[in-house]
């Protein structure tokens, strides 16, 4: 299915406009959240890109989302005898498309099962009002980025507070007893440069020069299990199983790691934000034991 100016839209799929030109795209699995654009044979290759091999052998040409002018889900919809249905299939003289429509009857009547699916087959003739839907992909995802950045990866930190000033710190005292921060350039006052690091970044602190000394950390449900974050995977949250139930293990098929002791087996999950719940961040007061 084309529009005025001759591009061929996908029944269902996604497409990129990138220097003013159309392609059909997808998300670059393991370059996230580069999209890749897919040249319909015989078009030349987006100018300035590099191609990439997926997987299946099929090429594409990755890309920034923001230098996109636009990224879009495209989705087709018609009518067949007045009632709704999603396109999945186009030729030049039928259409096919999944039901949308509550009327079992008409269901029955008319239309083939898949499981819980109704679907049908159409000449074209019959079909009224194709129509086209887009669903913009990019808002979200620079949202998602926004929301990544400001919780930092949803990785567990550690903080120190001196003279009223945050900064990252270790979240356990060295053998002396001392607590390690990192200050870049803001050298905190009465607190002696760490020898031991190179770059001059670290500085030396007692927990009893600290006004402050904390760890923040992340957790959240899924499927009605409970997980501590450890950061996120290509934009997705990945997290520790902390419950007790090996049939949930086995269930959703969690995948085994080894733990920081490199014995112990622990259980990780990597899902989309949106597939979570309870998604909430505490906070550990490391001053409170010293």
């Amino acid at each position: 299915m084309t529009d005025a100016a001759g591009f061929r839209f996908p029944v269902k799929g996604e497409v990129a406009v990138f220097h003013g030109d159309r392609y059909r795209a997808r998300a670059a699995v393991g370059l996230w959240p580069c999209v890749e654009l897919l040249p319909d044979p015989g078009r030349p290759a987006p100018e300035g890109l590099a191609p990439r091999e997926a997987a299946d052998g099929s090429v594409g040409y990755p890309v920034a989302p923001e230098r996109l002018e636009a990224w879009d889900a495209v989705t087709w919809t018609f009518r067949w005898r007045g009632e709704l249905f999603e396109c999945t299939a186009a030729t030049p003289t039928t259409l096919s498309g999944d039901y949308l429509g509550s009327d079992e009857h008409f269901a029955k009547e008319h239309l083939k099962r898949l499981a819980i699916t109704y679907y049908g087959d159409f000449p074209r003739d019959e079909v009224t009002e194709l129509e086209m839907h887009r669903e913009d992909l990019i808002q979200p995802l620079q949202a998602l980025v926004r929301r990544l950045d400001e919780f930092d990866h949803f990785r567990p930190k550690a903080f120190a507070v001196h003279h009223g000033r945050t900064y990252p710190a270790a979240d356990q005292a060295d053998a002396s007893g001392l607590v390690a921060l990192t200050a870049g350039d803001d050298r905190p006052e009465e607190l002696v440069a760490d020898p031991r690091d190179p770059s001059g970044e670290r500085f030396m602190a007692a927990p009893e020069q600290l006004d402050a000394w904390y760890r923040t950390y992340w957790t959240f449900r899924w499927e009605g299990g409970p997980f501590d974050a450890v950061g996120t995977v290509d934009g997705r949250i990945k997290g520790i199983y902390t419950g007790r139930s090996w049939g949930f293990v086995d269930n959703f098929q969690l995948d085994p790691e080894k733990g920081p002791d490199g014995v112990r087996t622990q259980y990780t999950i990597t899902v989309d934000l949106d597939g979570v719940t309870d998604l909430e961040q505490h906070r550990t007061d490391l001053l409170a034991d010293k």
